[in-house]
């Protein structure tokens, strides 16, 4: 100890400096296993879920950013306001996030998404039909909540959480305002492959992210048409607005479209079928079919509230 107190102490001041910095530099090197442990668990597998892809494409469908054009008739008569609207679309000004462990083991892991979107639905509106040249815009403001939930698998034990943990599954998104006045009882998808899936369970009814045994992501062809049937129930008699929305992803090249569901069938008891294609566009990636149900009063009369029932699912072009 004293030979290295004389060593020391015959080194240059600029020496000294230099010996101490790189000492203090190593006690604190970014290097340290013990600052990846100050990531929890919960911290990493909810980055996992708001980074995936194919989960937020969903917000990137929902979010419609102002009014659209919508593909397919409109097919409505006049009702006491006499409006007919030309661009119907939601703008969101606000997302909370929130997002819950429900179960966790060493080697599996569920979780529960909720998704609180704030924001204006956006009606460009017309009193000539003839000219579909849009005279007013009315601004709804509506609160929508929707959820999913995701399954883990855990595929490694290292300090840090980010790397031992893998989204092996998720559930179809559903949501809206809670309206018990419409809801959506189930979705049909025809596929290309000739492949379909029916859905009457969403937040049971998973896709696998390629780990474990779930039903595999939808997987489809560009430009191909996907047929979609819908079963609601509305407690008005009127033809609902039932719309569809898809396209929308990562990248400036997926672009989102929209489409006008046509009315099937109406039992006159309050469940009614529509149907709907959508075209996949010409980009690879991950996107979301969006389905939102509304009362026909919501996008033809300007005093009628919000009320909307909304489902999801992902699919991945390739």
């Amino acid at each position: 100890m004293k030979n290295l107190k004389n060593h020391l102490l015959g080194l240059t001041p600029v020496v000294l400096i230099l010996f101490f910095a790189a000492f203090i530099g190593c006690k604190n090197s970014p290097t340290d296993p013990a600052d990846n442990s100050q990531t929890t668990e919960k911290a990493a597998l909810e980055k996992m879920v708001i980074e995936d892809s194919a989960i937020s494409s969903f917000e990137a469908n929902y979010n419609e950013e102002g009014m659209m054009e919508m593909e397919g008739p409109l097919g409505f008569g006049k009702i006491s306001s006499e409006i007919f609207p030309v661009k119907v679309g939601r703008k969101i000004t606000s997302v909370t996030r929130t997002f819950t462990i429900n179960e966790i083991s060493d080697t599996t892991a569920e979780g529960n998404l909720i998704i609180v979107f704030t924001g204006n639905l956006l009606i460009g509106v017309t009193k000539d039909t003839s000219t579909r040249v849009i005279d007013t815009v009315i601004t709804k403001p509506f609160v929508t909540t929707v959820e999913r939930n995701v399954k883990f698998v855990k595929v490694a034990n290292t300090v840090n959480p980010q790397l031992n943990w893998r989204i092996a599954s998720s559930s179809v998104t559903k949501g809206g305002t809670n309206s018990a006045n419409i809801y959506i009882k189930s979705i049909k998808a025809y596929f290309p492959s000739g492949d379909s899936i029916t859905i009457t369970d969403p937040l049971n009814y998973y896709f696998s992210h390629g780990l474990g045994r779930m039903k595999e992501m939808p997987s489809l062809p560009m430009n191909r048409d996907v047929m979609l049937v819908v079963e609601i129930h509305s407690s008005y008699a009127a033809e609902d607005f039932v719309s569809l929305t898809f396209g929308g992803g990562q990248g400036p090249m997926h672009q989102r479209i929209k489409g006008k569901f046509t009315l099937v069938s109406d039992d006159g008891l309050g469940n009614k079928v529509y149907s709907q294609k959508f075209h996949t566009r010409p980009v690879m990636g991950f996107s979301h079919t969006v389905i939102d149900a509304m009362p026909v009063q919501v996008v033809k009369d300007d005093t009628a509230p919000v009320e909307s029932s909304a489902w999801g699912f992902p699919y991945i072009v390739k």
